[in-house]
């Protein structure tokens, strides 16, 4: 499955977590995600996180 950057808001503030889905056959949740790195406010480097990672897999 490929790493994607997924968001969330935690108060007011919009934050973002690569992850990667582990089963494609069941719903998106908490449960069937495989999370890298930390939590974080910045989308650029979620972003950056997630292509390194599917580009280390290719």
């Amino acid at each position: 499955m490929k790493w994607e950057v997924f968001s969330n808001y935690i108060g007011d503030k919009k934050f973002y977590h690569v992850g990667r889905r582990l089963r494609e056959n069941e719903p998106l949740h908490s449960g069937n995600v495989e999370y890298a790195g930390e939590l974080t406010d910045d989308k650029d480097a979620a972003e950056a996180l997630a292509k390194e990672l599917n580009e280390k897999e290719e």
